[in-house]
């Protein structure tokens, strides 16, 4: 709505109550009422219309409000996806694009610095982009142990190392390596009040956490999480935010 629309609109409302009230008034005076019959009918009238007005008005300054907090959600998410693509994704497809210029028998000491740059660029986005504080991004390398394990390869947040080592033959390992080999994502919004089957906290301080496997069709990397120490810290949008993350960084170590 233009200003002149609204600037008219604020001086109407005034008017309008007046020309209601007084049309109250008016009637009273015709109809003969006197003393209290009278008062109370002009008040009466004052009342009503001052509600029939005064109402729509405070839905319009309520709507108006959360238009204004909606676009500073939207503003924020714009700021944070321009984070993305100028801090994040920028040097990622840079990194990946070198890595993949090289021959592909080659690895050299170069080829192993690269995928590391990546792998920090990955965890460094995906803990700092959704938008929550002090988020917690982790990689866990499949190894090609018998039993296989995904043990902590790099991390990136707030100062605590992971401690976990996911080892198949064990439930809660045989369980992480299951969602890498089915590449499936999982998201657990809150570990307390919906504990998943064979995942326990145990002693950490993080209260939601997803997982998204880092894996080709063809062949498994490893698993990227993100943690948060408070229930809303993650959503599941932001899903398949870390999966475009993971996949990157799946091609930039399937060299």
């Amino acid at each position: 709505m233009s200003a002149v629309g609204e600037r008219a609109i604020r001086v109407a409302r005034p008017v309008a109550v007046t020309a209601a009230t007084a049309a109250w008034v008016i009637g009273a005076l015709l109809n003969g009422l006197t003393g209290w019959s009278f008062a109370l009918t002009v008040a009466a009238g004052a009342v009503l219309t001052g509600l029939s007005v005064g109402l729509p008005l405070y839905a319009a300054r309520r709507a108006s409000a959360q238009a204004a907090t909606a676009a500073r959600i939207a503003e924020d998410a714009a700021a944070r996806m321009h984070l993305v693509l100028g801090d994040a994704l920028e040097p990622l497809t840079y990194l990946i694009g070198r890595i993949t210029d090289r021959p592909r028998f080659s690895r050299s000491r170069e080829l192993m610095e690269l995928q590391g740059q990546a792998k920090a660029v990955v965890l460094s986005a995906a803990a700092e982009v959704l938008g929550a504080e002090r988020l917690r991004s982790c990689y866990f390398a499949l190894t090609e142990d018998r039993p296989p394990r995904l043990v902590p390869a790099g991390f990136h947040g707030r100062a605590e190392a992971p401690r976990t080592t996911f080892v198949g033959g064990t439930p809660v390992g045989d369980y992480a390596l299951d969602l890498l080999a089915r590449r499936e994502d999982l998201f657990c919004p809150d570990v307390r009040a919906s504990p998943l089957p064979e995942w326990q906290p145990g002693g950490h301080a993080y209260r939601t956490f997803l997982v998204v496997p880092v894996a080709t069709e063809a062949q498994a990397f490893g698993i990227l999480t993100i943690d948060g120490l408070q229930v809303g810290d993650l959503t599941e949008n932001d899903v398949a935010v870390v999966r475009v993350f993971a996949r990157l960084l799946a091609a930039a170590l399937n060299a």
